[in-house]
C-alpha cells in the first residue's frame, strides 16, 4: 500500500486523467424546522470494521448511496471521486479510520471543501465510548441521544444526514455512551461529512 506522501502525489498527477460522467445527486432531506439538509453524493465506510457497516446498513436505508472500502480509499478516489468533483463539489460523508478521512480531507481542500462535521469515536478502559464531536450545533443537539444509544453507528448515519446547508462556526461537544465493541472494531473510528463552505 502506499504511503500518505505518495498518495498525495498519485493525487497531484490524477489531475491529468480524463474525467469521465458522474452520477446525480439524491435529493435533500427535509428537517424537522422546515430547511433541508445538504444532499449527500455517497457514504464511505469500512467494510473490516462492524460500527462502520452498521453505519452504512443505515445511510442505505435513509436512501443515501454507500461505498465500502478496506482501509485503502486509492479506488474510491480514481474511478469515482475525482472525475465527479471535477464536475462540481459534491458533499461526502463516512466512518472510517484516521487514514482515508486524512486523505480526502487534503484532496477535498482543492474543491473548496472542508470537513464540516467530524465525531472521534474512542473506546475507553471502562468498555464506555467517547464521542468527541465538532460542527453545526444543530447536528451536536441531535448527538445529545449518544449518551444512552447503544446503537451509536446507526444513530450517527442519521446525524451525517441532517447537515443544514448554511453552517455558522462549528460547536464542540463530548458524549459519553455505553457501547458494544465488536472484535473487529478498532479503539478509534471517525465520523465525518465533508461538504462546500457556506457560513450562515
Amino acid at each position: 500500500m502506499a504511503s500518505r506522501r505518495e498518495f498525495l502525489q498519485m493525487g497531484v498527477a490524477a489531475l491529468t486523467l480524463p474525467i469521465a460522467a458522474g452520477g446525480s445527486l439524491p435529493s435533500s432531506i427535509s428537517l424537522s424546522n422546515g430547511e433541508s439538509s445538504i444532499p449527500l453524493y455517497k457514504m464511505v465506510f469500512d467494510e473490516r470494521f462492524a460500527a462502520s457497516r452498521a453505519f452504512a446498513k443505515e445511510a442505505e436505508r435513509l436512501g443515501v448511496p454507500i461505498h465500502g472500502i478496506k482501509g485503502d480509499m486509492t479506488d474510491l478516489w480514481y474511478h469515482d471521486l475525482y472525475a465527479r468533483w471535477k464536475e462540481g463539489p459534491v458533499a461526502i460523508a463516512g466512518m472510517t479510520a484516521h487514514g482515508a478521512i486524512f486523505c480526502l480531507e487534503r484532496l477535498a481542500w482543492d474543491q473548496r471543501m472542508r470537513v464540516v462535521f467530524r465525531a472521534d469515536h474512542r473506546v475507553l478502559p471502562d468498555g464506555s465510548i467517547e464521542h468527541a464531536l465538532s460542527g453545526p450545533a444543530s447536528m451536536l443537539r441531535r448527538a445529545g441521544r449518544l449518551s444512552s444509544e447503544r446503537n451509536w453507528a446507526e444513530e450517527i448515519a442519521s446525524i451525517v444526514t441532517r447537515c443544514p446547508p448554511s453552517r455558522p462556526q462549528p460547536s464542540l461537544a463530548n458524549v459519553i455512551g455505553p457501547t458494544v465493541k465488536h472484535a473487529d472494531d478498532p479503539d478509534h473510528l471517525i465520523s465525518w461529512l465533508i461538504a462546500p463552505v457556506h457560513r450562515g
